[in-house]
């Protein structure tokens, strides 16, 4: 992909209301937790760096690492440090380096998402935190996930499947989120399915600015319930988990 790719999902990842809430539910989270700045945040599979730079710009310990050589190129010119390349779940640290580990709608594109929960358990320290976002529901499959190159939707039930099989980590919260827009989303999927409409390659094609203001309004809603209440359905799913101290 070419530089005004990475350009363009940048400044999208900048303004675009799915992803600006998205920071600030990480961000409560960071809060919850109590994530100090000086804690080792690593995000698995960080595209262009957009999320490690908004941390480094609060003052957090943070850094990533992609598989696209291009996007850490990109993000490394933004200014944005501590990017590296890595091949599939490969981590590059050592094992417990990491205070808080995050990985946003990534997992999905894992064929073995299994090894890639390992790696990232090895990479955490005893105690140390994991911030997991997936999307949702295998039957909301479409040409989004095929054009992302997806290999699997999940429930609250499947996610939760596969970190059970690692005896050393624990589910400390589990949600689903993007709730308050699960109805308009789902009929605008089915319905194009239906009636074999030509889909959009993808989900952020949304140049309409007031649209984007009324869909970032009420997703925002959500980060205020999601402080005191957990969802049991929506169009992505959230996780925190805790590795077990020594």
């Amino acid at each position: 992909m070419d530089k005004n790719f990475y350009k363009t999902y940048f400044e999208t990842e900048g303004s675009h209301w799915w992803f600006r809430v998205r920071r600030k539910v990480i961000l409560a989270l960071i809060k919850k937790y109590k994530i100090p700045k000086t804690a080792k945040i690593f995000d698995f599979g960080c595209g262009s760096g957009y999320n490690v730079g908004f941390l480094q710009r609060l003052g957090f310990n943070a850094s990533g690492a992609d598989i696209s050589a291009e996007a850490i190129e990109f993000g490394r010119s933004r200014g944005i440090r501590n990017l590296e390349v890595v091949n599939n779940s490969e981590i590059r640290a050592p094992e417990g380096g990491f205070d808080l580990i995050m990985t946003l709608d990534v997992i999905e594109h894992i064929e073995d998402d299994l090894g890639a929960i390992r790696a990232i358990e090895r990479a955490l320290k005893p105690g140390g935190r994991l911030i997991i976002a997936v999307p949702a529901y295998q039957w909301l499959w479409g040409v989004q996930d095929e054009v992302a190159h997806h290999f699997r939707r999940y429930t609250a039930e499947s996610l939760s499947a596969v970190i059970n099989k690692n005896p050393n980590l624990k589910i400390l919260r589990k949600t689903y989120f993007n709730t308050f827009l699960f109805l308009p989303i789902v009929a605008v999927r089915l319905l194009s399915r239906l009636l074999k409409l030509k889909a959009r390659e993808s989900d952020f094609e949304i140049n309409n600015p007031s649209l984007n203001s009324l869909f970032y309004a009420i997703f925002n809603l959500e980060t205020y319930f999601l402080k005191f209440m957990n969802f049991s359905f929506g169009i992505s799913i959230l996780m925190v988990i805790q590795k077990n101290e020594i």
